[in-house]
C-alpha cells in the first residue's frame, strides 16, 4: 500500500481483490474457500461504494454539501489552526453540530445504500 493511495482508492481495493481470488483458487478446503469468497463480496461491495460516490454530478446536494464542510474544515483547522494565518470567530454549536453531522453521513449514507442493496439481492437470490 503506497502512501499516496488515498488519490486513488481503487488501487488497493482491486489489488485485495486480485490476492482473495488468488487465495481462492489456491483455497486446500471448502473454510479456506468461503472465507476467500466472502472476502471478496466485502471487496466488491466496498468497489461499488467508491465508484457510486464517484458518479454523484457534481450538482447533487450531497455533493455541494460535502464539498462547503470540506472548505470549512480546511478554512477552520488548516488555514487558522495549523498555519496560524487567520482567526474564524466561534460559528457556534449548531454550525459544528451541522458540520459534524454532514460528514458522517457523507460516508455513512452510501455504505448503507451498499450494504442494502447486497442485502436485497441476497434475498432476492434465495
Amino acid at each position: 500500500m503506497g502512501v499516496l493511495d488515498f488519490l486513488n482508492p481503487l488501487n488497493a481495493i482491486t489489488g485485495s481483490l486480485e490476492r482473495a481470488y488468488t487465495a481462492k483458487l489456491n483455497a486446500g478446503n471448502d473454510k479456506d474457500r468461503i472465507a476467500a469468497e466472502v472476502e471478496i463480496e466485502n471487496l466488491k461491495a466496498r468497489r461499488d461504494v467508491v465508484l457510486s460516490a464517484a458518479r454523484d454530478p457534481w450538482w447533487s446536494p450531497r455533493t455541494i454539501m460535502g464539498w462547503c464542510v470540506a472548505a470549512f474544515v480546511v478554512k477552520v483547522v488548516l488555514w487558522d489552526t495549523v498555519l496560524g494565518l487567520g482567526v474564524t470567530p466561534n460559528p457556534g454549536s449548531m454550525v459544528w453540530w451541522i458540520v459534524v453531522t454532514v460528514i458522517g453521513f457523507y460516508f455513512f449514507s452510501k455504505s448503507a445504500e451498499q450494504i442494502a442493496s447486497t442485502i436485497a439481492g441476497a434475498i432476492s437470490r434465495k
